[in-house]
């Protein structure tokens, strides 16, 4: 995978929404910490919203070890990463408003640091399933705000959790997939 130009590979440029099926959390670091290791290398501002379940000290040590430039990026504020539940949940249950608040102020911090591009993942298990629908409709003007501002997103779903409904908006609302197995 090292040699391999993981935004050439699976088409990744600016305006375009991805999404992932993961099995397990080795399944859903393999994509993310590639496609973060892709967006640090062209210069873009990071930001990875990680869920509980994942753990954000687990995914700090998987890119400590596994992306060169890891630390100064994080030091410079040029990669972040922040809980996936302060970010979507507003006691304990999914908020549209605040999680669409909360792109706009950050595409606001990173536009006034300097940077061009807004390469954003997201974890659809920190929000509660039963939220789902809400998430759904969440999806679409999110990813308006993705085509509109040029950035690029990837939202990572756990397979196991997703009905044939879900499955079929995420189908819908993504511009195209980014998979494990190369």
């Amino acid at each position: 995978m090292q040699d391999l130009d993981f935004d050439a590979l699976y088409g990744v440029s600016k305006g375009r929404h991805f999404y992932q099926f993961y099995k397990s959390s080795e399944d859903y670091l393999k994509v993310l910490i590639a496609y973060f290791r892709a967006g640090l290398e062209k210069g873009d501002a990071c930001l990875w919203l990680v869920s509980r379940r994942m753990g954000v000290e687990r995914v700090y040590e998987e890119c400590q070890a596994r992306i060169p430039g890891f630390s100064e990026a994080l030091a410079s504020g040029r990669f972040q990463m922040r809980s996936a539940e302060d970010w979507y949940l507003t006691l304990g249950r999914f908020d549209e408003a605040r999680a669409l608040d909360n792109a706009r102020q950050y595409l606001e911090e990173i536009t006034s640091a300097g940077y061009k591009v807004l390469r954003g993942a997201g974890d659809a298990g920190a929000i509660p399933h039963e939220d789902w629908p809400l998430l759904h409709s969440y999806e679409e003007k999110i990813d308006e705000f993705i085509h509109r501002f040029q950035a690029i997103g990837l939202c990572a779903y756990p397979i196991f959790e997703c009905s044939i409904t879900d499955t079929r908006h995420v189908l819908e609302r993504h511009d195209g997939v980014l998979v494990g197995k190369l």
